[in-house]
């Protein structure tokens, strides 16, 4: 083994050792739900109302999906129907985000205080 390579070797051990990762694995982990949450209201509200409740142009019901994460995350990415594709338009990380918070939708209103 060249002493090249062992010291690439050496240095990829001691950054995985440490916790490096990826810049699109930093920006996954630092989209918040409330980041999610806005970019839900300004790309999705539109057909699929606030907080996923079916308004607007008529798109279906989000809050309470049974659809899992990555089945959201295809749509989202894909397009289906009159949904658009958002590949070109949002990160695979926010589209990964907004998977995650529509999964967070409640089914119902929550009770009034």
């Amino acid at each position: 083994m060249s002493q090249r390579f062992q010291m690439a070797a050496t240095a990829f051990a001691l950054l995985a050792a440490l916790g490096w990762t990826s810049a699109a694995a930093q920006e996954a982990q630092e989209i918040s739900l409330e980041d999610s949450r806005k970019i839900f209201a300004s790309n999705c509200s539109w057909c699929h109302g606030s907080f996923g409740k079916k308004a607007g142009k008529g798109g279906p019901k989000l809050a309470g999906t049974p659809r899992d994460e990555e089945a959201l995350f295809q749509t989202i990415l894909k397009g289906q129907n009159a949904m658009p594709s958002f590949k070109n338009t949002l990160s695979e990380e926010k589209i990964r985000a907004l998977a995650r918070y529509i999964k967070s939708l409640p089914a119902d209103e929550p009770p009034a205080q």
